[in-house]
C-alpha cells in the first residue's frame, strides 16, 4: 500500500550503543512476520514493529505534540535507507571526528537520551525499586582522580592535537577512575581511557589541564548514561529484535545526516559546502538568466532613502531624545530644544544614496529603517557621538542581472535544488530496492 510522503524535518537527536548491529538486526527480525498486529513496516523484509516506533514518536512529540506516528514512521523508514546510503557509498573515505565526540561516544550518548524521553517513569520505577535516589548510588567508593598521580599520565605532548601518546594510554587503561555496580548484574571499573576516549576536544583539553572538577562531571555523566544503557539492554520491555531496530536507526540518524553533508545538502553555517560550490560553479548564465527573470523579486535592494539625521555628544543626551520621540516629539523639536548644546547638530532630510563612501556605515544603517521610522540611538563608529534618523522616503531598484550577486545567489539556489533532486531520486530508487511496505492498520 503506497502512503502520501510527508517529509519535514525529522524530530529530535535520536540515540543509541556502539554494538555491532547489522548481522543481529538481520538474524533476529527474520522470523517476525507482517501477521504479526505489532509490524507497522517492512524493509528489506525485515520487519519493524509499534514499539520502535513508540520510542522514537515519544522524542518527536516533545517537538512537535501533533505528530502523527506515520510521519515518524515514514522519517525513520528514509532515515535508515540514507544511512545505507552513506555506509555503502562514502564512509569508507570520511575522517573521524578531531573536535567533536567520536562516533562510539556519539552512539551511546544519542540512545541514552532517546531512551530517557520514551522510558521516563520506568527509569525512575527502577531506581526507586533498588532504593537509590540517583544512578550515582551504582558507584562503589570515591572516584579515583589524584592529581599529582594523573599528571604524567595527562600531561600533553607538544603539537596542536590533544591525545595521548602509546605509554600514557597505557597507563590511563590501567588507571581505574571508578568501579560501579547496577542491580542485578557484576560490578563494573571505568578506566581513564575509557572516560578521556569519550570527550570531545574541549574536555579533553580540561583533562590535559588537571582539571578534576571536569573528570568527575564527565565520570558522573557516563555512570548515569551507563545505567540507562544497562537498562535498556536488560530491563526494557522491547524484544531483542526491537533494541537491535532501536541502535541500527540510531546509527542511521547519524549517517543520515553525514550523507546530508556528504551531498552537499547541509544548513549548517559552519560546514565547508565543497560540493554545493562545485555544482554551483557548473550552472550556465543562461540558467541563471532564466532563474533572475523568473524570480527578479528576490533581488530587489534598497537604492537610497531619505532621511534626517540628529546627532548627540553624549549618550544619557542620546537615551533623553529617544524617550521624549517615544513621547510624541519630532527630531526637529529636539534639534530646537538641545540648541544651545554643544556637539548637537541636525540635518534636514536629504538623500543618502548606495555607494556614498565617506557615509557607508550611515547608508548601510539608514537602508535598515523602513519608511517613516526613527531609529534607536547609535554611536558613530570612531567618534564619541550618537546618531538618530528618521526615514521618510525609500527608493528600492533591482540588482543587475548580470551582477556577482545575483550570480551568487542564483547559482546557489539552483544548486541546491538539482541536489535535492539527486537525493530524491537515490532515495526513490532505495525505496523500490528494499520493497518497503507500510502497514497503517498498526498505527
Amino acid at each position: 500500500m503506497r502512503h502520501a510522503r510527508r517529509r519535514g524535518r525529522f524530530l529530535a537527536a535520536l540515540s543509541m550503543t556502539a554494538l555491532s548491529m547489522a548481522a543481529l538486526l538481520m538474524a533476529a527480525l527474520a522470523s517476525a512476520t507482517p501477521r504479526d498486529a505489532r509490524v507497522v513496516a517492512e524493509v528489506d523484509g525485515v520487519a519493524l514493529t509499534r514499539p520502535v516506533l513508540d520510542v522514537f514518536l515519544a522524542s518527536a512529540r516533545m517537538h512537535d505534540p501533533a505528530v502523527e506516528p506515520l510521519q515518524v514512521l515514514e522519517n525513520l523508514v528514509d532515515i535508515h535507507l540514507m544511512g545505507e546510503w552513506y555506509r555503502q557509498n562514502h564512509a569508507a573515505g570520511a575522517e573521524p571526528a578531531r573536535v567533536g565526540y567520536n562516533r562510539a561516544t556519539r552512539v551511546d550518548r544519542d540512545t541514552a537520551a532517546l531512551i530517557r524521553v520514551a522510558y521516563r517513569d520506568e527509569l525512575a520505577a527502577a531506581l526507586t525499586a533498588s532504593g537509590w535516589a540517583s544512578p550515582l548510588d551504582a558507584l562503589q567508593g570515591e572516584l579515583n582522580l589524584d592529581r599529582k598521580a594523573l599528571r604524567p599520565i595527562l600531561s600533553a605532548d607538544s603539537g596542536l592535537r590533544q591525545t595521548l601518546n602509546p605509554a600514557q594510554r597505557r597507563a590511563a587503561r590501567a588507571w581505574v577512575v571508578a568501579e560501579y555496580r547496577f542491580p542485578a548484574a557484576g560490578p563494573r571499573q571505568l578506566t581513564l581511557a575509557d572516560l578521556y576516549d569519550a570527550q570531545n576536544i574541549a574536555l579533553k583539553t580540561r583533562f590535559h589541564n588537571l582539571d578534576t572538577l571536569a573528570m568527575a562531571n564527565a565520570a558522573d555523566d557516563w555512570v548515569r548514561r551507563a545505567f540507562v544503557l544497562d537498562w535498556f539492554e536488560r530491563r526494557s520491555p522491547l524484544e531483542e529484535e526491537e533494541r537491535a531496530w532501536v541502535r541500527q536507526l540510531v546509527l542511521d540518524r547519524l549517517d543520515q545526516r553525514a550523507l546530508i553533508r556528504t551531498l552537499g545538502l547541509s544548513d549548517d553555517p559552519h560546514d565547508d559546502n565543497t560540493r554545493l560550490r562545485e555544482v554551483a560553479d557548473g550552472i550556465s548564465d543562461k540558467e541563471i538568466r532564466r532563474y533572475y527573470q523568473l524570480h527578479r523579486d528576490h533581488f530587489r535592494r534598497v537604492e537610497k532613502v531619505r532621511a534626517a539625521r540628529l546627532y548627540l555628544p553624549t549618550q544619557a543626551l542620546a537615551d533623553e531624545a529617544r524617550a521624549r520621540l517615544d513621547g510624541g516629539a519630532s527630531l526637529p523639536e529636539l534639534a530646537e530644544a538641545y540648541a544651545d548644546q554643544e556637539g548637537v547638530v541636525y540635518r534636514k532630510p536629504a538623500w543618502l544614496e548606495r555607494g556614498d563612501g565617506e557615509d557607508a556605515w550611515l547608508v548601510g544603517f539608514a537602508f535598515t529603517l523602513q519608511q517613516g521610522a526613527v531609529s534607536p540611538p547609535a554611536r558613530v563608529p570612531g567618534q564619541a557621538r550618537w546618531v538618530i534618523l528618521r526615514v521618510d522616503r525609500r527608493q528600492e531598484g533591482f540588482q543587475a542581472a548580470d551582477s556577482e550577486a545575483v550570480r551568487y545567489q542564483a547559482s546557489r539556489v539552483l544548486a541546491r535544488e538539482r541536489l535535492q533532486e539527486r537525493l530524491r531520486t537515490g532515495l526513490a530508487r532505495r525505496h523500490a530496492s528494499a520493497g518497503v511496505r507500510f502497514h497503517a492498520e498498526a498505527l
